[in-house]
This record gives structure tokens, C-alpha cells and sequence, in this order.
């Protein structure tokens, strides 16, 4: 079985909740690009990709260790 660390699933939900707050806080009256939609699109889509692809690696590193296991 995959031991994925606390410290890993803790990764995962710390940059999907910055997501959320980057959307939280977009204000479409503000001049500061970072408070734009935009960004605030760029920003979760990026971590999305990264949480993909961290739940993607732990699920490789269980195959692998269930075909040894064989």
C-alpha cells in the first residue's frame, strides 16, 4: 500500500485553499492585478494542475508498489 504523507496531503490542500482565496478576494474595481480575474483564473488553474499531478504521482507510486508486490 502507498503511504502518502500527511505532510504531502497537507501540500495538496494548502495550495487549493490559496485558490480559493485568490478567487475570494478578485475585486473587479481594483487596479491591482493580482485582485483581477484573470489572475485569479491563472492562479487556480495552476493549482489544480499541481494537485493533478501530486495525486497522479502518489497513484503511480501505489501501481508500482502493488506490481512489486507481486
Amino acid at each position: 500500500m502507498c503511504n502518502i504523507s500527511n505532510y504531502d496531503i497537507a501540500t495538496i490542500i494548502d495550495g487549493l485553499n490559496d485558490a480559493i482565496r485568490v478567487c475570494y478576494e478578485v475585486d473587479s474595481t481594483s487596479d491591482d492585478c493580482e485582485r483581477s480575474y484573470p489572475y485569479a483564473t491563472g492562479y487556480s488553474r495552476s493549482a489544480m494542475q499541481t494537485a493533478v499531478e501530486s495525486l497522479m504521482h502518489v497513484m503511480k507510486s501505489k501501481s508500482e508498489y502493488e506490481l512489486d508486490c507481486m
